[in-house]
């Protein structure tokens, strides 16, 4: 396989669920096409030729379930994995069905939930599997063609002249060697920088529309705040309709980054490996390997957080805006009511915060009384967790340290005989037992760093952070 052949193969990435072509193959007609495949919520897999398109596949699935629905692209039934991802032709088909698939969710049936449980779901295993594969392929040992030519001509060159000249011979075939090498990196790196560049272009462009779509957001509450019942519709599909925007642009930038991170990657490796066989000639003549990766991959993670993030907090800014939409609605509807049925249904909205307040607290004090869970060849306890859930618990003191008439008295009577207790255990019990389990593994000759680590986060007090470490050492420890 030539090189750029095997650089265009191991495209693939893992999350959140997308990747670029791969090497040789056939899934065209004669070898039986792919698969487009949609599953809804309820379970269950329906799928339709690659031919027939992913509407066929979406039908079927929302004829027998409801949304979320998410879809995702086989290979065709016979094909190997290392089949698929040794093909340059093979994967291309593939990951066309993915983008068709993909492109269905979010243009036609425009469902970001199902584009979400489509990035995260079967596609997302798939993707893996064969990226894992591809990364299998990059590491196995090249064939180093120019290091076994060079050899062969400095034995002729050292039965036929004196060894200057055969070392001289040696030092031309492996200068002209790297030269080449570095000279062909160069030359594939020019498609990746200018790629980079477009894509920083565009992150630029969307990171100034950041306060626009915070006023957009901010328009609508203020709307939504002054509407009346026959007006809510309206607003709330505003709503959605901004959520959607504010998602499906920077997802497609992501896409393009996850991409590109995947191409960057590999090109690296392939790079590496290209100039491998001469690492000791350059080393010895003061030559530099060159990084021609990490500073792209470092923006392009920095792109892909930003991107992440600020979708979450659109996401979270819609959500808590439907919410009120409906609250809205809700108490205009109410108003309308008598006095007798404002007064039932306050009466058993009160009674549903009541009961889910008490369970909520019966759980914690189960939670606290119930003992850590332990490795099972040290035997001693897993505790961050532990402490999170007394925190948790303590947290709650406040509220509950005296009775009250309020609907929150049948729960803080459940936790109020535990908050001593808990108290006694986070500050004296659980950073005893933090201590004595460092002490253990430390004993046992495990934990290493981790548990130098964890002593210092003790000795300066947070408890917290050291029994973080402490259940490391002791999953490393156990082998889980």
């Amino acid at each position: 396989m030539r090189r750029g052949d095997f650089l265009v193969a191991a495209l693939v990435v893992a999350a959140p669920g997308v990747v670029l072509p791969g090497c040789l193959g056939s899934f065209g007609e004669d070898e039986g096409q792919g698969r487009i495949c949609a599953a809804p919520v309820e379970g269950g897999e329906f799928c339709v030729s690659s031919g027939e398109g992913p509407a066929g596949a979406w039908s079927r699935a929302a004829a027998r379930g409801a949304l979320p629905i998410q879809m995702w692209a086989e290979r065709p039934e016979g094909m190997t994995l290392d089949a698929l991802v040794t093909s340059p032709g093979d994967m291309e088909r593939w990951l066309g069905d993915i983008d068709r698939a993909l492109g269905y969710v979010r243009g036609e049936q425009r469902s970001a939930e199902s584009y979400k449980a489509s990035m995260e779901g079967r596609l997302r295993s798939l993707l893996g599997s064969a990226r894992i594969r591809q990364k299998e392929l990059l590491e196995q040992e090249p064939i180093d063609a120019v290091g076994g030519f060079e050899a062969a001509l400095v034995a002729k060159a050292n039965r036929e002249k004196d060894p200057l000249v055969a070392e001289i011979t040696a030092e031309k075939l492996s200068m002209g060697a790297v030269q080449g090498v570095l000279d062909q990196v160069t030359l594939d790196v020019g498609p990746l920088s200018a790629a980079y560049a477009d894509l920083a272009a565009d992150f630029a462009a969307y990171r100034k529309t950041e306060s626009g779509e915070l006023s957009t957001y901010a328009k609508l509450a203020a709307k939504a705040s002054m509407a009346a019942v026959t007006e809510l519709d309206a607003i709330e599909a505003s709503v959605l309709q901004a959520a959607h925007d504010a998602s499906a642009a920077p997802q497609e930038m992501a896409l393009r980054a996850v991409k590109l991170s995947a191409e960057v990657t590999q090109f690296e490796v392939a790079s590496q490996e290209t100039l491998a066989p001469h690492a000791d000639f350059m080393t010895t003549h003061g030559a530099a390997n060159p990084d021609l990766a990490s500073g792209a991959q470092r923006s392009i993670h920095a792109m892909l957080g930003y991107v992440d993030r600020r979708i979450a907090r659109s996401d979270r800014a819609a959500r808590a805006l439907l919410f009120g939409i409906s609250m809205r609605r809700q108490a205009l509807v109410l108003l309308d009511e008598s006095q007798a049925v404002r007064e039932q249904v306050a009466e058993a909205k009160i009674a549903k915060a009541e009961a889910t307040f008490r369970e909520s607290a019966e759980a914690q004090v189960l939670a606290f009384e119930k003992a850590a869970p332990e490795g099972v060849k040290l035997s001693l306890p897993y505790l961050a967790k532990q402490y999170d859930e007394v925190t948790a618990f303590l947290q709650m003191r406040p509220l509950c340290e005296l009775p009250s008439s309020s609907w929150r008295e049948a729960g803080c009577a459940a936790m109020r005989p535990h908050f001593k207790a808990a108290a006694t255990y986070r500050a004296t019990t659980l950073p005893g037992l933090v201590q004595t389990g460092l002490s253990t593994m430390k004993a046992q000759g495990v934990g290493g760093a981790l548990l130098d680590a964890a002593a210092a986060k003790f000795a300066a007090g947070d408890v917290k952070g050291a029994a973080v470490l402490h259940d490391a050492a002791l999953r490393g420890a156990e082998g889980t």
